[in-house]
């Protein structure tokens, strides 16, 4: 029997291994699915347990397990997930849900975002509506699920339904119709998937500590199956999971309740416990090929130009980061990176000062968009770094802009080859303090001034 489309592009090798291990008699109680951020694994750890509980006998009518996993309302399928990472929207599908044609419909979405913004339900980044992107990336304003706060509490970890709410705003007619149909569709979890934020506590782990949980996995495990099949618990990013609830969930995986299977998501195996990681089965997921790439521009993002291309570039073959950066305006980044490196260069270090201004600009006082915002650069960093090597070489930029090529020119003129390598040092060992508790203000303007002063002492030609 043909294997069916799960949407998944690349690692196809390692879906195959998982879809004939979902029937096979060795199927594992715990499996750690290890690889880059947006190389699918959420989606196979989907189709994994999909398959795991699947009883199609390979006719066209889906079974009653598979139709309840594809509504995410399984009663044996439980899903950790952030809601702080970007709900992403095939536009499609909200065409359908404005109820309008294909054309001539984005003015009236524009117009309902921005009134969700200003009423507080959204936050950025914005979908680009002026865009011809196939898919959208909504971030929510996760205060209306967990409250107000930012310390391991029971107010600012516990989800609570926001229907009630939704539903008065729209009965006193704060929301229009459309607003309404959105957020209900953002904003209803469905029985499958338990949301949380940012990082997951031991309370999402075991009710010991009488928070209010719907489903702590610990309790979800323990319960009698329904439909004869395995109870599956899908924890994305598991890495986020705090110090007390990794040593209460390692209790699980040394003692699986029979029939269970937990499929723990993560891109940095460094932040679980090696006993964790020693008891469960790693899977690896690696980057997508060029071609497979190009396949993933054309579903998710649409026809490429050179914005396109430039994401697809810095996502490094990550389909799930080509969205991240499809959204933002990459252009500009890179134009200000080009410019600081312009700036050390001439011997200008002063010029860090504003650079760390303008990529701090819109992160404000917030230490996660600090870190994102910082990340990124120095990603942007890195990749410039690159194209200098490429250029030094004889080989040809990878960006296709002219202007970038005429700067990158320059540039490799100006620096030496051991002045790429002290610099991409100088960027690593920011990488890793970036997760610290530190000021990431300060991160980011000594890095840049120390990779300043290490280019104009010994990296500049004359």
């Amino acid at each position: 029997m043909t294997e069916p489309d799960i949407g998944i592009i690349g690692n196809q090798a390692t879906v195959g291994f998982l879809l004939k291990a979902a029937k096979s008699n060795n199927l594992g109680h715990a499996y750690l699915f290890l690889g880059p951020d947006g190389v699918g694994k959420r989606l196979a750890s989907f189709a994994f347990a999909r398959a795991i509980n699947c009883k199609c006998d390979g006719g066209t009518v889906k079974c009653e397990s598979c139709t309840l996993m594809d509504s995410l309302a399984h009663p044996e399928l439980l899903i950790l997930e952030d809601v702080q990472k970007p709900r992403w929207l095939k536009r499609e599908a909200i065409a359908r849900l404005l109820d309008v044609e294909t054309t001539g419909w984005k003015e009236r979405y524009r117009g309902l975002i921005e009134g969700l913004e200003a009423k507080g339900y959204l936050k950025e980044p914005l979908p680009r509506t002026d865009r011809d992107l196939l898919t959208d990336g909504l971030m929510l304003n996760t205060d209306e699920l967990f409250g107000k706060g930012s310390v391991p509490s029971k107010e600012c970890y516990t989800p609570k339904p926001v229907s009630d709410k939704i539903r008065k705003d729209y009965d006193r007619g704060d929301l229009s119709d459309d607003e309404y149909r959105l957020l209900t569709l953002l904003y209803e979890y469905p029985l499958s998937k338990m949301p949380y934020r940012g990082a997951i506590p031991i309370a999402y782990i075991t009710t010991r500590h009488g928070w209010k949980f719907t489903r702590p996995v610990q309790t979800f495990l323990s319960m009698t199956t329904t439909m004869d099949g395995k109870k599956i618990v899908i924890i994305d990013d598991a890495h986020k999971l705090t110090p007390e609830a990794q040593n209460c969930l390692l209790k699980t995986l040394e003692e699986p309740p029979p029939d269970s299977v937990l499929i723990l998501i993560t891109s940095d195996r460094h932040a679980l416990f090696p006993t964790i990681i020693s008891r469960c089965q790693t899977v690896n997921f690696g980057r997508l090929t060029q071609t497979e790439t190009g396949a993933a521009v054309a579903r998710l993002v649409g026809e490429e130009d050179e914005d396109v291309r430039l994401a697809s570039l810095l996502s490094e073959n990550c389909p799930g980061r080509l969205l991240e950066l499809s959204m933002e305006d990459i252009r500009a980044s890179l134009e200000a990176v080009r410019d600081v490196i312009g700036a050390m260069c001439k011997g200008h270090p002063e010029a860090v000062f504003r650079f760390s201004g303008v990529v701090l600009a819109g992160a404000g006082y917030h230490r996660r968009k600090q870190r994102q915002a910082i990340r990124q650069t120095l990603e942007l960093v890195v990749f410039w770094l690159a194209e200098i090597a490429r250029v030094q070489r004889g080989l040809p930029d990878t960006t296709g802009v002219a202007a970038f090529s005429t700067a990158l020119a320059e540039h490799a003129r100006q620096l030496d080859e051991s002045a790429l390598l002290d610099a991409t040092c100088l960027i690593e060992k920011a990488f890793q303090l970036v997760r610290w508790n530190i000021d990431m203000t300060l991160l980011l303007d000594t890095t840049m001034l120390d990779l300043a002063l290490s280019l104009s002492r010994r990296g500049v030609r004359t």
